[in-house]
């Protein structure tokens, strides 16, 4: 067990009438695995060199950004290694936050290119019959993010505590710098967003977000106790 949160506090030895220091730990029990990891740059300029060479069609997406038109890009044989690459940090992550057996694995369905310019954002939202999302920074500037809604931001229930900082545990919400060349994955059911890119930012945001499946049997052979 790690131990991430150590709070000191006094108590009284009812013995001795002596303080006693006491450390209690905080572990951060059913917390979202968010998966961050740095791809080789070269994926980038393959995917950059790629859009280029297509002479990609872009559509209007909800909150002012655009999309790509194709949702399927990775299936395209010039992107085949970068396919495989990805798959390959998707399963790392899903491997060991689930530890499935040797026969499951995940697989992506859909992907698509993603194009903010400043001043534009992307609603909130969730991916469907998804399992694992995943967005790589292709072309970012230093005041971009991507940012997770809290579900369980209410740790108490509906108490309300008046000039009460955010912790991690009651933040609303949490912003995660998108740096160039940087995988980031999530379970697809996280609620997320991106806000109105800073006026301050040169170039365009682009980015590639994909979404997987199960490769394999997930069932309890019948008859288990885990059923």
């Amino acid at each position: 067990m790690t131990n991430n949160s150590m709070t000191p506090f006094i108590i009284q030895d009812s013995d001795t009438n002596q303080d006693v220091k006491q450390t209690m730990y905080i572990e951060p029990f059913f917390s979202t695995p968010i998966g961050i990891t740095q791809i080789d740059k070269a994926l980038s300029k393959k995917i950059l060199a790629f859009i280029k060479s297509k002479d990609m069609k872009l559509k209007r997406n909800v909150g002012g950004n655009s999309i790509s038109s194709d949702l399927y890009i990775l299936e395209s044989d010039e992107l085949s290694d970068t396919k495989k690459v990805l798959t390959d940090s998707i399963n790392q992550y899903f491997k060991e936050i689930i530890n499935p057996d040797e026969d499951v694995e995940l697989y992506i369905t859909n992907s698509w290119i993603n194009v903010n310019k400043n001043g534009e954002s992307h609603h909130l939202h969730k991916h469907t019959n998804s399992v694992v999302s995943v967005v790589f920074y292709i072309d970012t500037c230093e005041g971009d993010t991507i940012s997770f809604r809290n579900q369980n931001c209410e740790v108490f229930g509906n108490l309300k505590f008046n000039n009460s900082p955010k912790t991690k545990w009651t933040v609303p919400e949490w912003d995660v710098q998108a740096f160039n060349n940087t995988l980031i994955i999530f379970p697809s059911s996280l609620l997320h967003l991106v806000k109105p890119r800073p006026n301050i930012c040169t170039g365009t945001r682009i980015s590639l977000s994909l979404n997987t499946w199960i490769k394999g049997d997930t069932w309890f052979a019948e008859g288990s106790p885990n059923q």
